[in-house]
């Protein structure tokens, strides 16, 4: 045979090789983006199976995420000299950067980078800081000014139970300092604190916060007795602990949101506006008031960065821990609050991408091609050989995941059968802190012992009840729900019964001609999630092109599961709940709202504006919120509108609140 035909073949079969590696490295996201066809919502395609069945894994936040080369927020300060305009930074930024971030050892560039993210959680803890310093001067001034002249008809015992003059510290502190933090349901939990579940309508409000409120008053009332033989009253640790807990729990919120946003958006300006936002966000006082808002949310939002990192591991050992403990404490969060059981759509939706996609494994490298190039005297050939080699070794370490029930080494009866065994599992995981909270409760309740029958008697003495109140003296002659079964012989159901007899919670339960106030007040929160629920469609379906809910559950930088679990909530705050605490139930279920407000005000300061430069953030002292820009503000009625709304629910409805007028 000639020597140029072996040459041919030996050709031949280096491009029949490679072809086929490159083959097996096709990922659905780069077939879609070559695909021309119309894009939008399709039903039919949403719920087929990804062709090619892999798709590229994206990091959290990329190595360079704080470079000037990748994004102009980064640009350093300029010093005597007026900043470039936009035109001249972006080539400027990347002389300076690749002279910068490029110098050093690795160790330098890490540390740097670390230090950087240190600066934003530093700006991050001002915002969030200070936030709550204006809280506490709003509700200090309206709650002594207004005294006792707007006062309902409210559960209130927490307060008229305390006998003034008892403690200093108690007087000054819990019932001046502290007096607008103490209104509406706060009272509910504060009293839950001191005397646990001794009324009925108590038991809508979950004992989450109340109980830990009360573990580190017994810690801190057993300490103070075995050292000095005294301790403050119970009521004075609990007025105190429940405002300590809840800035505990919403400074790590923030912390925690401003990492969920800048793993979903890969932006880091969006993850600190979004955290300025939420530190001055319209229900801002639920966050510090005796409410369980802030622990809830603090444990959402966690439980969001336990699975994104669960969805990006590629030992599948990281995975399964990411995944079970976001699990576990989105079922804790059910233990906070009722709606935490719309968490389960979380759950589901990261153990779908958990079951169904796992890590590539190694391609082998282009062996033919290698020797090929070796053996060539050919430089035409070389310098061409070696360019693919190079493309196809940069995207042959590129990790990428694979859809398990398409790929032939994988048995799909055996997938369904660990898919079952293991969905039972996450059920106990999930649901399992609830049922124990809503047994122990119930049982407490309705099955009461002497000791626990004194407290109401020891509430009688302070006050006049009337007789239609139940308690745990007469629960099980007066309810009808203690006698009843378990649900599935598993749990005590009590929640909905309570809920509908004593706030009519029900289907258009709220329908009636003298609550249209309360829908007018949640009427802006509404709207706002109606429009973050139509960005997150268009996002995914018409700019992203991802008209597969498999791909969805992988990809981490969109926010579709948001919008429909908001979609829920929405639907639920109009026809179901009391409208008045939709706000604050949108404000502390998910990131979704501080997402579409950060892109908002994200896209309208670009270039060299107030807002768009890291420096910005990093030099500012924090006592004011950082994201009120004159470009939001002149952008027509849409920008005014959000500032308006935003701090006029801050400023007036955290003054309202605290003078006990209707903002719940």
């Amino acid at each position: 045979m000639p020597r140029h035909q072996i040459k041919r073949d030996n050709r031949a079969a280096v491009e029949e090789e490679i072809e086929e590696l490159e083959e097996r490295m096709a990922t659905y996201d780069e077939t879609v983006l070559e695909d021309d066809e119309n894009v939008g919502f399709n039903f039919r395609k949403v719920l087929n199976f990804p062709v090619p069945n892999k798709i590229n894994e994206l990091e959290a936040i990329d190595d360079d995420a704080f470079s000037a080369r990748k994004t102009a927020f980064f640009t350093e300060r300029p010093i005597g000299r007026q900043e470039e305009s936009t035109s001249e930074v972006q080539s400027s930024d990347d002389e300076d950067e690749d002279a910068s971030s490029e110098s050093g050892t690795e160790e330098e560039k890490r540390d740097k980078y670390d230090w950087k993210f240190w600066e934003c959680f530093w700006f991050c803890f001002r915002q969030l800081f200070f936030s709550r310093v204006w809280i506490i001067i709003l509700q200090f001034i309206a709650a002594n000014y207004a005294g006792e002249r707007f006062r309902t008809d409210a559960f209130n015992l927490a307060d008229r139970i305390i006998e003034p003059g008892q403690s200093l510290l108690g007087d000054v502190v819990v019932r001046r300092g502290l007096l607008g933090l103490r209104r509406w349901d706060a009272q509910q939990f504060l009293f839950i604190a001191d005397n646990h579940y001794i009324f009925e309508h108590s038991l809508a409000f979950f004992p989450g916060y109340p109980e830990v409120i009360n573990i580190f008053r017994l810690g801190i009332q057993q300490y103070t007795l075995s050292t000095v033989g005294w301790s403050f009253p119970s009521w004075v640790l609990t007025g105190i602990l429940s405002f300590a807990i809840n800035l505990f729990f919403f400074h790590a919120a923030g912390m925690a949101l401003f990492m969920v946003v800048t793993m979903i958006t890969r932006n880091v300006k969006q993850g600190l506006l979004a955290v300025t936002i939420f530190a001055y966000n319209p229900a801002s006082i639920f966050f510090t008031s005796a409410y369980s808002e802030s622990m809830f949310f603090t444990l959402t939002i966690t439980g969001f960065n336990f699975m994104l990192y669960s969805i990006r591991s590629s030992s599948y050992s990281q995975k399964m821990f990411g995944v079970m403990t976001g699990t576990f404490i989105f079922g804790l969060s059910l233990v906070v609050r009722s709606n935490g059981m719309l968490n389960a759509l979380f759950v589901a939706w990261y153990w779908c991408a958990a079951l169904l996609w796992e890590p590539e494994k190694p391609v082998p490298d282009c062996h033919l091609l290698i020797e090929s190039l070796a053996g060539t005297k050919n430089e035409r050939y070389r310098r061409e050989g070696q360019t693919r080699l190079r493309a196809f070794e940069k995207k042959r370490k590129q990790p990428r995941k694979v859809f398990r029930w398409t790929a032939p080494e994988h048995s799909r009866c055996t997938l369904v059968i660990f898919t079952v065994l293991l969905g039972l599992f996450v059920l106990f995981i999930f649901f399992g802190p609830y049922v124990f909270m809503a047994n122990s409760v119930a049982e407490e309740f309705c099955e009461a012992d002497p000791h626990q029958k004194e407290l109401v008697a020891n509430v009688k003495r302070h006050i006049r009840m009337s007789p239609k109140i139940i308690t745990i003296v007469d629960a099980w002659e007066k309810t009808t729900w203690c006698r009843k079964p378990r649900i599935l012989g598993l749990v005590r159901q009590y929640y909905t019964d309570i809920q509908a007899k004593y706030w009519n919670v029900g289907l258009f339960g709220y329908w009636r001609i003298r609550k249209i106030p309360c829908f007018l007040m949640m009427l802006p929160a509404a709207i706002l999630t109606v429009l973050a629920i139509r960005s997150a469609w268009k996002d995914v379906f018409e700019k992203k092109r991802w008209n597969n809910i498999w791909i969805l559950t992988i990809r981490s930088d969109h926010t579709l599961h948001l919008a429909i679990h908001a979609t829920v909530m929405l639907l639920t705050g109009i026809f179901v709940i009391n409208a008045e605490v939709f706000t604050r139930l949108m404000f502390s279920s998910s990131p979704l709202l501080y997402i579409f407000i950060a892109r908002y005000i994200d896209e309208l300061t670009q270039g060299n504006t107030p807002g768009n430069r890291f420096w910005h953030y990093t030099s500012t002292p924090g006592i004011l919120p950082f994201f009120v820009f004159r470009r939001v503000w002149e952008d027509g009625w849409r920008g005014k509108a959000l500032y308006i709304y935003i701090f006029g629910y801050f400023i007036l409805g955290t003054m309202a609140h605290a003078a006990w007028l209707p903002f719940t």
